[in-house]
């Protein structure tokens, strides 16, 4: 089973997630969906509703883990586990790492709201580089963690290139989507 939106912004609130991680989760699923209808449109089919729910609810356990110290994702994954949505458990689970040999399998709703999380700075869309440099500034406080963002770093622009190579755009055209073009912004 899928949760809805409205479903989604009840789990937000009942787990107390922040504000500022709301705000991310939106944009990060904002990013996906547009996305995934263009690679649906070309010949791609995703689950959009898969991706809108697995986008808004990635970081449904950062909140808690923030305070545990736990892995965010491994919570976060067994959270919508224990509430039914087992279809979202892989893309909760895996919104941080990427493997090799995962690349090499086509772009699924996993890599595209793990890809579309790399592609939001807060709630701006960026780049992944400006990303990138963005997190080593963060949490690259060890050469273990610095050389893992680099290799993390190359595989989403290998990721990158799988996802547009199948499209019409560039990279460059998701960051018009920080435009509102005159649309209220959802009161989260």
């Amino acid at each position: 089973m899928i949760p809805d939106i409205q479903e989604c912004l009840r789990l937000m609130t009942s787990t107390g997630m922040l504000d500022n991680i709301k705000r991310h989760s939106f944009v990060v699923a904002k990013v996906a969906k547009y996305l995934g209808r263009l690679l649906s449109l070309y010949g791609h089919p995703l689950n959009i509703r898969l991706i809108e729910a697995g986008s808004l609810l990635h970081d449904i356990g950062k909140t808690e883990s923030l305070v545990t110290g736990e892995n965010h994702a491994k919570k976060g994954a067994e959270m919508v586990k224990k509430v039914g949505y087992d279809e979202l458990v892989p893309i909760i689970e895996n919104h941080i790492r990427l493997l090799d040999e995962e690349l090499e399998e086509p772009v699924d709703e996993v890599k595209l709201v793990n890809y579309a999380d790399k592609r939001v700075l807060h709630d701006r869309i960026v780049t992944l580089e400006h990303r990138f440099e963005d997190l080593r500034q963060r949490y690259g406080n060890t050469p273990e963690k610095r050389e893992w963002l680099t290799e993390m770093e190359r595989k989403m622009k290998k990721l990158e290139r799988n996802i547009f190579q199948q499209l019409p755009i560039s990279p460059d055209h998701v960051l018009y989507l920080n435009n509102d073009f005159g649309y209220k912004k959802l009161k989260i």
